[in-house]
Order: structure tokens, then C-alpha cells, then sequence
């Protein structure tokens, strides 16, 4: 009988602490909700390393781009590879695809969606493993710098 009073004893203040923990770990993802995962797997940084389209990016961050680009990076060469549904020009975002020129041309800003830098090969891992990170957009968005 002892020792079922023990592990009652302890079950509210660890109930308690683990409720506070999602709490405290849902309010840092304001207002990233989308590519949320909790700090045991990295926490919203750190999704993109484990999941890509659509449980990351469904366009959400396309006006917080233009924003960041107008903000940071304003009169700047944009180039921009985005895997998405959304449509970048309707955010006012005028880039050019790094793509559809030999990668010596592509200098400037480079942003490229999450879910298309993890499944880059080729031309777009190459650009991407010569540039280096400068900004991180809404968890789902890197932009480069090349």
C-alpha cells in the first residue's frame, strides 16, 4: 500500500511539469505554426531536417519573404527556387530562376524553399553548397547569400 501512495504522489507534479513543458514549447512557435515539432526533435528550426512539403511549407512564408527582401536585402539581385503552392509575384517578390542560367551568373540573394533545398541535386546543390546561409524565413525559407 506504501509504495502505490509514492507513484500517486508524484503523478500530478510530473503531470503538471509536462503540460507546462507543450505549453511553453507551443507559445515559442508563435507564429511558425506550421512547421512545428517540439524540442525532443530539434523544435521548429530544425524541421525542415526531418520533414519537407507540405508539413513545412504551404506557401505560408511567401509574404514574410518579400517583406525580409524589401526589409534586408532591398535593391539586391533576387534569385528564388521555391517548391510551393503559393505564387511569389503576387506577394511583389521579382526574382529570376538560378536555374535557367549557368550557376557563375547567379550572384546576389538566393532564396530557396526548405522543402526544395532537401531534395536538391544537381544544379541547385551546387548552388546551394557555394552560398552561405544569412537568413532563415518562418522555418521554411533560407535565403543565401552568393
Amino acid at each position: 500500500m506504501y509504495k502505490r501512495q509514492v507513484r500517486v504522489r508524484w503523478v500530478p507534479p510530473v503531470s503538471v511539469l509536462l503540460v507546462a513543458c507543450v505549453a511553453v514549447s507551443s507559445l515559442r512557435a508563435f507564429p511558425y505554426y506550421l512547421p512545428y515539432s517540439n524540442e525532443a526533435f530539434g523544435g521548429p528550426s530544425q524541421t525542415r531536417l526531418r520533414l519537407h512539403d507540405s508539413n513545412v511549407d504551404w506557401g505560408q512564408d511567401l509574404g514574410r519573404l518579400a517583406d525580409r527582401l524589401r526589409e534586408r536585402y532591398r535593391g539586391e539581385r533576387i534569385w528564388l527556387v521555391y517548391k510551393g503552392s503559393g505564387v511569389p509575384s503576387y506577394y511583389g517578390i521579382d526574382a529570376d530562376d538560378p536555374l535557367r542560367v549557368p550557376p557563375g551568373e547567379v550572384r546576389g540573394i538566393l532564396a530557396v524553399s526548405d522543402s526544395a533545398a532537401a531534395k536538391a541535386t544537381g544544379r541547385l546543390a551546387e548552388l546551394i553548397d557555394s552560398s552561405h546561409p544569412v537568413d532563415d524565413v518562418g522555418h521554411s525559407i533560407t535565403v543565401y547569400r552568393r
